[in-house]
């Protein structure tokens, strides 16, 4: 698990550690600048409960926090002009100006995408979609949201995903799996016990695992066999919305498409347009005004 995100859940923190953590997330780039004793002045704390702050979230020390965390910030640090993925407009911003910021977090947001796909993985999650013939998709949320619009295409090239909305499906589900079926989990935090839940038993299943989920140590991520990272500019809760993290799990989401998409290219093409020509209402021949 990142160390922003650490920080945002406040697991087991105390009230002081919790201060600490607050002002770290609020002024992350002014802490890395900090000495251990400038930060305790600033949070009305001392430089032992930062220590144990520290430690507590896996960390050796002060020191170890700033080098990790500086690494954290690094991007952010070297492109000041980047949108905010959490707060990208402001109270007075004007309409067009909200929409050119939010054009631009889209850009940002699937460039930083990009640069962390590890393409062998890549390779290895569409090689094994394209040989199974059944996938289920776990996920809560915006994770089911985008999971809704990618079974929504596969659907259109005759694959079979599963998904399940209702409360407790999802791990039922997960008790019906068998070595023959893929599973994808998709959570942004990767620590949604829920899913820690499901991910567990699709291991004791021994059914094969793609997880979607941030960068960094988070728990989800040590039962996956194969691993796509979205995006991780985004806080856990302090945000207008979840803008960024959709983004980039859409994105993932519509590469692996694709790229199974182009496995079969023209006999998917085939069967899209076909269909379309068929089905589709918009066509002339399905339109009232022809009748």
């Amino acid at each position: 698990m990142s160390i922003m995100t650490q920080l945002e859940f406040e697991l087991e923190f105390s009230e002081s550690e919790k201060e600490i953590a607050k002002y770290i997330l609020n002024h992350g780039e002014a802490v890395l600048s900090m000495s251990v004793k400038e930060l305790a002045k600033h949070t009305y704390t001392s430089p032992a409960t930062i220590v144990r702050l520290c430690k507590k979230i896996g960390l050796e020390g002060y020191n170890d926090f700033k080098i990790k965390y500086s690494a954290e910030l690094q991007y952010d640090l070297q492109h000041t002009d980047r949108i905010d993925v959490n707060f990208p407009f402001q109270k007075d911003d004007s309409h067009p100006l909200i929409c050119h910021k939010l054009a631009s977090l889209s850009q940002e947001v699937i460039a930083d995408t990009v640069k962390l796909i590890d393409f062998n993985q890549l390779h290895q999650i569409v090689d094994l979609i394209y040989h199974y013939p059944t996938i289920d998709i776990y996920g809560s949320g915006n994770s089911l949201l985008a999971a809704m619009s990618f079974q929504h295409k596969m659907m259109r090239i005759s694959r079979d995903v599963n998904l399940r909305v209702l409360h407790g499906e999802q791990i039922f589900m997960s008790y019906n799996t068998n070595p023959d079926r893929i599973g994808m989990i998709i959570s942004y935090s990767g620590e949604t016990n829920e899913v820690i839940q499901i991910a567990q038993t699709l291991k004791e299943k021994k059914t094969p695992l793609i997880v979607l989920t941030s960068i960094g140590d988070n728990r989800l991520s040590h039962y996956a066999d194969y691993i796509l990272n979205i995006g991780s500019r985004e806080k856990i809760f302090t945000k207008i919305a979840p803008f960024a993290s959709q983004i980039s799990m859409e994105y993932l989401l519509n590469v692996i498409f694709s790229c199974l998409f182009q496995k079969d290219y023209e006999q998917n093409i085939q069967n899209k347009v076909g269909y379309d020509k068929k089905n589709d209402s918009r066509h002339p021949q399905s339109s009232p005004v022809s009748d």
